[in-house]
Order: structure tokens, then C-alpha cells, then sequence
């Protein structure tokens, strides 16, 4: 090692105003931490007393230059203890590098507590890597001297590492009163600080950051590598409070659109910020769930109001009120980024959260019945509300109920947090998911003039039509709409019926027809391309209505199940003798009047551009399964068709809009789709009505091929055969793969004989594949 360089380096660390660029000090202080003979012990010591790092103001670049140095030292030293072996007496890679590393946190000691933390921050950093590298080099099967071991140094060693960070965080924070918040009144802490005018020269054109700050900034590297079991000890309700104070401060509380940029320094580093307070509260969570509970709703209420805030703004941004109109267009750059910022930055915590409160007893959080302590349903309550505000945000990466297949629709940790949230909310009270409900109707959620009374199922197609919103305003709506039927989708078996034929329905029944934009009115003016949200977010809303609907048409045919097996409730019990009032409806009751509304709906939507055929074949399936399961007559009377007239209902339906459709392409399109949705139905009707379902397929299945009536050429002729192998088909899946039990014998005694009394060859052909 040529001495004159070593005594260069201490030359320029032993000066407070350095003469070469920081990157330079840092490869060189690297170097020779990792060649220092015997042992680097007076190297770092004099590493973190010397004017460099410890001049006042204290600057984030000279911290992280000194957290650098010694996190690179590390990855330097083990390449060379990785070496050839000088002597046979030499000790193992392993044995020499935890001797290396203990004797440079020797160092350490009696240092200043910020620089310290840097230093052993980067220590840290590096045992991390040199872990993570062995656990991937052995994965793929190498065997060579520099993967012995997965752990490089002893645990022991790492330990003490992992100590002297929370020792030396835990004194900075002491210093600054975090956690003493009487002697903290006497105090001012501020995010940054431009009171010193005499600050180093590498940052004079930088905002001054205060020491809590930095510690903070540094801990989010270091802390998470920590074990949980240590950081019990810090003041952690006080920590989570002071996290969420920089985190808000950083995107202006939520104004960030309307006033200036955040803070440069601090958004660099949101993302450690953020992973250190979900960190914080997953630990006081498990440790001390009281505390935890408390400080975490805390922090959500401050996600949900900042998020409240960005929702008002949004529509400034979409008008290109705040930027020019090519930002406006590309949700990659600008505040667009800001806003997917603060999106992940609030699915971070919020999934450490959830993820920590479910395993709190119950015991914790139901002292008694006038407790105000914070619960796993609350905390999930106040997740969906933050989600709801971002709507228009969550959108972008394709809503909570579509996976996607493009990147910016492969969110995966927004779809778990946003599940896990309606999964705590639907296995809690009752009354949390309904103060969700209630939530969105003072919001007034919603993109046409509300329906009220009972005139929910009459008259919402007439609605349907009138739009009371701007583009910017409806495609805002929309978003919020879509993700709102999301959620109501999965909270629907634990809803009352006074919820379902309210609120739910009230969003629900305007949606349930796709939307066009009336004819004549303009989009975004700024582009093309900025149509495509507002279509694809209409499409997103309408098939999330009717999913809504089919959730709906589920829960009642599981109660009905559940009574089925013995399981009576009042309620169904009710429901069944038809006596419900129009104020105490039972779900069934409920269910009963929507079968002839969404019947004519399915069919309406049943037309090209609007549902897809495999989507209206399963709606249509389970309406008239629900239909057939809305009476529960006794074993007598099971076999008296009378009993089903709603589920026949709803198939003569069906056959009138067949028998009604033209002979035009669109409507023979149509046609065939309601044909396919016809065979659909088999399996969800009862024994007593499949003779007389089966006499209606016969008419549509044994069609004259022959015949040239209404065919104009050839091309219609084989498309009308085509359909007819389609609907065979079709109806043969239904029969071998979706009938019960119940019914089987009797559908495969009428399959048998139509596939002998068929009478065209190819079509008998076409059957003996099957």
C-alpha cells in the first residue's frame, strides 16, 4: 500500500472544505478501510472524527458518502479474504472477515451518534449483500470458495452490527426529544432548516436538512435489515407520528398540484420513508397492538385526508389547469408521477398494516362496548376510503377486479391490500361495510339524478340516458363509480336488504346500460387518445354493475342453500311465505322483484357492443337459477311446474326476444346469442320444467337446413349451419358437464333420443363426436 496515498486521504479528511469530489474520498476511503494491515480499526475511528464528516451543518451527500465507504470496504474485503490461501494456518473466509468486521466497529465507539449510524448503516448494507449474493450464487448450484457459506460473517457479528444501529439511532432521536413530548414543547424540529449560513461548499445550493431528518433518511437504508424483535425497544408511537409528519410534508399534505413541487430531498427518499413506517407499525402492531392500533389509524386518517384532498384536484389536472396539455395526456411524467407516488407510498403502509392487525386478539380492541380504541375494521375502512379518493389513480393500473396484461396494469400489491381490506370488512360487523355505503352516498357518488322510492327498477332505463356531467367530471365519476362496485361486490353477503335496495341499487341501476356519448357533445379536446380513459372506464362501470347484480343473485341462493340444509332463518323463512312489507324485505323478496327487470336488461345488453355472449350466458344462467330457487315448495309439490313460474318467466323471455329479432346481420347476431344463452339455462332450471324446455329447443334445433327461405346465398346457408353445430354444442356441455344429479337421468334420455331422431347426416355426424 503506497504510503503517500494513505497520508493523502487523511490529509483530505482532516480538511472541513474538501479539494477533491466526494465520489473520489469515497473510493479511496473504501480502499484502503479494506487494505488497512492489521486491522481497520484507527482508520474508521478516524473516519468518523475527522472535519470532513463531522463539520456542522451535517449534509446528506457527506453522510452517504461515509455510508458508501464502509458498505464498499466490506464487498472489497471479502473479494480479498475470497483469494488464494497465503498459508495453510490461515483462517477461513468466514473466520477472517468477522474478524475484519469486529474490529471495525471497534472503531465506532464514542463516535457522534448521526455518523454512526451512517457508518454502521453501510456496514449493515453490506453484510446484506454479501448474504443475498451467497443465497443466489448457492441457488444456482455454485460450489466455488467465494459461496461457502451463506453467511459470510457470524451471526454474532451481525448482530452487534444491527445493535450499534439502533443504538445509534435511538440516541440521535433522544437528542432531538422524539418520544418526550413534554420536554419536546420546548423544542422546534423542522424538516429542513436554512438558518446556517456557513454551510459546507458541496451543498450551498441545497436546503439544509435538521438532523432528525437525516436520521431518518439514513435508518430507512439501515433499519428494515434490522431484526423486528430489536426495534421494540425505539418509541415507536412517537416515531410512526414523526414518519407520517415528513411523509404528508412531502407531497404538501395532499396541495402538491396547486402549490409548488415537494421537497426534492425528501421525495428521493419517500419510498425508505414509506417502507420505515410500514416497518414501524407492523412492529408496534405485534409487540404492542394497543399502540400499534392507535398510531396506525393515525397515520391512515392522514392518508385518507391528504388523499381526499388530491381527489379535488385531479379535475384541475385532467382541464390542464396545472401543467400544459401534453402533461396532462401522459401519466408518466410530471404530477401524474407524484400521484403514482403517493398511490404506492399509501399501498406500502397500508399492506403492512393490514397484514400486522389481523393476528391482534379481539380482546385488545373490545374493551367494552363504548371503546374508542381502533380496530382491523376501521383501519380496512379507512384503506378503502383512501383507495376511493385515488380512484381516478387506481384506475390507471386497471382497477382492483382486472389482473391485466400490461405493465401499467400489473399492480398486484394494490389488488392484495385492496382485498385484504374488503376481506377484514366483510368478516367484521355488519355495520362497518354499511358505514363504507353510507360513506359514498355523502359523497354523492354517483353520474346521474339519483332514484328513490320504489321506482328503483321501473324507471332507471329512462335514466339512463340524461347526463348531468361534463367529460372531465363524468370520466372522475366513473372512476370512483367502478372501484366503488368493486367493493360492494364483495361485501354483498354481509349487507342488509335495506342497503341492497338502496344505496347498492342506486349505483347500480344507471350503470347497467352501456353509455355512449350523446351525439354532438366533445371529449378532451387536447387529444384523441384522452378519450380512451372515459370509454374504457364506462365499459369498466358497466360490467362491474352486473357483477354486482350476479353477487346479489349469489347470496341468495347460498341462504337458500344454507336453509336448504337446515339453517332457517327468520329472515328467509319470511321471505318465502311472500308477507314481507316493502320496509322489512327479506333478500328473497328482494331478488323475486329484480328477476323481471334484469331479465329484460340481459337481453337489451345481449346485443353486439355491449356484453360479451359468455358473459350474458352465466348472468342470464344464474337469474334463472335464482328465479327457480326464489319458492322452496315442499317434496309433494316440487313436481308441480306452477310452483316455477318465475324461472319459466324469465326462458319465455327469452324466447319472445328470439322470436322477435329480424333477419338483418346485428339482430341475426342477436339472435344467435340468445340462442346460446337459452341452452345455457338447462342446468339452472328445476325437473318439472325441463319437458317443456326441451319441447322450445327441439323448435330451434330441428330447423329445415334445406330450406331456403329467407337465405339469399350460400354463405348464409353454411353460417346458418355453423350456428346450429354451435348450439348442439353448446347444449351438450351444459347437459354432460353443468346438470345435476337430480336431473341427469331425464336430460340424457331426451339427449339419446334427439340424436337418433335427427334427421341430417352431418348433423348426426357432428353429434357422434361429441
Amino acid at each position: 500500500m503506497p504510503s503517500n496515498a494513505y497520508s493523502n486521504l487523511l490529509q483530505h479528511l482532516h480538511r472541513a472544505q474538501p479539494a477533491l469530489p466526494l465520489e473520489t474520498i469515497q473510493a479511496a476511503l473504501a480502499f484502503h478501510i479494506a487494505n488497512q494491515n492489521p486491522l481497520p480499526t484507527p482508520l474508521a475511528a478516524t473516519a468518523i472524527t475527522s472535519p470532513l464528516f463531522l463539520s456542522h451543518p451535517f449534509t446528506l451527500s457527506r453522510l452517504q458518502v461515509l455510508s458508501n465507504s464502509f458498505r464498499h470496504a466490506l464487498h472489497l474485503k471479502f473479494t480479498l479474504v475470497s483469494g488464494p490461501r497465503l498459508s495453510f494456518f490461515e483462517g477461513s473466509i468466514s473466520t477472517r472477515l468477522t474478524e475484519w468486521t469486529k474490529s471495525l466497529m471497534k472503531g465506532l465507539q464514542g463516535g457522534n451518534p448521526l455518523l454512526r449510524l451512517a457508518a454502521a448503516g453501510g456496514v449493515l448494507q453490506g453484510l446484506q449483500d454479501l448474504q443475498t449474493q451467497a443465497k443466489a450464487n448457492s441457488s444456482i448450484g455454485m460450489n466455488s470458495s467465494h459461496t461457502a457459506s451463506e453467511n459470510p460473517v457470524s451471526d454474532a457479528i451481525r448482530a452487534k452490527v444491527e445493535d450499534e444501529v439502533v443504538i445509534a439511532f435511538a440516541e440521535v432521536i433522544d437528542q432531538e426529544g422524539v418520544g418526550r413530548e413534554w420536554e419536546s414543547e420546548f423544542q422546534q424540529t423542522t424538516l429542513l432548516s436554512n438558518t446556517i449560513q456557513d454551510a459546507p461548499a458541496d451543498q450551498i445550493s441545497s436546503p439544509y436538512i435538521s438532523l432528525l431528518t437525516l436520521s431518518l433518511i439514513l435508518a430507512g437504508q439501515s433499519l428494515p435489515l434490522v431484526a423486528s424483535s430489536k426495534l421494540k425497544a425505539l418509541p415507536l408511537a412517537a416515531l410512526s407520528q414523526l414518519l407520517t409528519s415528513y411523509i404528508t410534508e412531502t407531497f404538501h399534505e395532499g396541495d402538491f398540484l396547486r402549490q409548488s413541487a415537494a421537497s426534492d430531498t425528501l421525495r428521493l427518499h419517500i419510498a425508505s420513508l414509506s417502507r420505515l413506517e410500514a416497518l414501524v407499525l407492523s412492529i408496534a402492531l405485534d409487540y404492542r397492538p394497543r399502540i400499534g392500533l392507535t398510531a396506525a389509524q393515525e397515520t391512515l386518517n392522514h392518508l385518507r385526508e391528504m388523499a381526499h384532498r388530491v381527489a379535488g384536484v385531479i379535475p384541475h389536472l385532467l382541464a390542464g389547469d396545472t401543467h400544459s396539455a401534453s402533461d396532462a395526456e401522459t401519466p408518466s411524467s410530471g404530477p401524474w408521477l407524484t400521484l403514482k407516488t403517493l398511490l404506492f407510498s399509501a399501498i406500502m403502509i397500508t399492506d403492512s398494516v393490514l397484514s400486522a392487525c389481523i393476528y391482534v386478539p379481539p380482546t385488545v380492541y373490545h374493551l367494552s362496548s363504548t371503546s374508542s380504541l381502533s380496530s382491523p375494521a376501521s383501519l380496512s375502512l379507512t384503506t378503502i376510503l383512501t383507495l376511493f379518493h385515488l380512484s381516478f389513480v387506481v384506475s390507471q393500473f386497471g382497477g382492483i377486479s382486472s389482473l391485466g396484461n400490461t405493465d401499467e396494469a400489473s399492480f398486484k400489491e394494490l389488488r392484495k391490500t385492496a382485498y385484504l381490506a374488503l376481506d377484514i370488512l366483510a368478516s367484521g360487523s355488519n355495520d362497518v361495510p354499511e358505514r363504507f355505503l353510507d360513506e359514498l352516498m355523502n359523497r354523492r357518488v354517483s353520474i346521474l339524478p339519483q332514484i328513490s322510492g320504489s321506482q328503483e327498477l321501473r324507471h332507471s332505463q329512462a335514466a339512463v340516458n340524461t347526463v348531468v356531467k361534463s367529460p372531465i367530471e363524468e370520466t372522475i365519476a366513473l372512476a370512483q363509480i367502478s372501484f366503488a362496485l368493486s367493493c360492494i361486490e364483495q361485501l354483498v353477503p354481509v349487507l342488509s336488504v335495506r342497503y341492497l335496495k338502496g344505496p347498492v341499487w342506486t349505483l347500480i341501476a344507471p350503470n347497467l346500460v352501456l353509455r355512449h356519448p350523446p351525439y354532438g357533445t366533445l371529449e378532451f379536446p387536447s387529444s384523441s387518445t384522452a378519450r380512451q380513459p372515459l370509454d374504457q372506464l364506462r365499459r369498466e362501470t358497466f360490467e362491474s354493475a352486473h357483477s354486482v347484480v350476479l353477487a346479489i343473485l349469489a347470496a341468495n341462493a347460498a341462504n337458500v342453500d344454507a336453509m336448504n340444509k337446515g339453517s332457517r332463518t327468520q329472515e328467509l323463512s319470511d321471505g318465502s311465505k311472500g308477507k314481507a312489507t316493502e320496509e322489512d324485505m327479506s333478500l328473497s323478496d328482494f331478488c323475486t322483484r329484480l328477476v323481471p327487470f334484469y331479465s329484460k336488461s340481459l337481453i337489451q345488453n345481449s346485443a353486439p357492443g355491449k356484453l360479451s355472449t359468455s358473459q350474458v350466458r352465466i348472468a342470464y344462467a344464474a337469474l334463472v337459477r335464482s328465479a327457480s330457487n326464489s319458492v322452496l315448495p315442499t317434496q309433494d309439490e316440487s313436481e308441480n311446474p306452477s310452483h316455477f313460474t318465475l324461472a319459466w318467466y324469465c326462458i319465455d323471455e327469452l324466447l319472445c326476444a328470439i322470436r322477435s329479432l329480424g333477419n338483418d346481420k346485428l339482430q341475426l347476431e342477436q339472435k344467435h346469442r340468445l340462442r346460446l344463452t337459452l341452452m345455457s339455462c338447462v342446468s339452472a332450471l328445476p325437473l318439472s320444467l325441463l319437458g317443456r324446455f326441451f319441447e322450445e329447443i327441439n323448435d330451434i334445433l330441428k330447423v329445415d337446413i334445406g330450406s331456403k327461405d329467407n337465405l339469399d346465398n350460400t354463405v348464409d346457408l353454411v353460417q346458418r349451419e355453423r350456428d346450429r353445430t354451435e348450439l348442439i354444442q353448446a347444449l351438450y356441455r351444459e347437459i354432460s358437464e353443468m346438470v345435476g344429479d337430480r336431473e341427469k337421468g331425464y336430460v340424457l334420455s331426451w339427449w339419446s333420443a334427439f340424436a337418433t331422431e335427427n334427421s341430417t347426416a352431418s348433423s348426426r355426424s357432428m353429434i357422434a363426436k361429441l
